[in-house]
């Protein structure tokens, strides 16, 4: 817990998201540039959304992480078609503003005793 609070691990998953969102719209190379897209479109927002529900099986939390990435990115990447505003770059800023949103309410829940 630091002063205000809030796990490291929230905080640290809140900072990787936006660093990963910016990093992965500026470029890198093809192969990192697939780890960062891995990372900030289904593994962040589905471990960030996994902390909100508790969970004590080890492999529970991790089919948890993926499942609620997936679909996270699927409703969104959903919406973004019917509303005819989808491109990647959207989705990569959508998913970084989840992973954001999950952490700030799971500092919430941290916070409150």
């Amino acid at each position: 817990m630091n002063a205000r609070g809030m796990s490291r691990t929230t905080l640290v998953l809140g900072v990787s998201a936006v660093a990963l969102s910016l990093v992965t719209l500026v470029g890198l190379p093809t192969p990192l540039q697939a780890v960062a897209a891995i990372g900030v479109l289904v593994l962040l927002p589905g471990q960030a959304l996994a902390r909100l529900i508790p969970v004590s099986d080890a492999a529970l939390g991790v089919l948890l992480v993926l499942g609620l990435g997936l679909a996270t990115l699927t409703a969104v990447s959903t919406a973004m078609f019917y509303l005819t505003v989808w491109s990647w770059q959207a989705c990569v800023i959508t998913m970084g503003v989840v992973t954001v949103l999950a952490c700030a309410a799971r500092a919430r829940q941290e916070v409150t005793p």
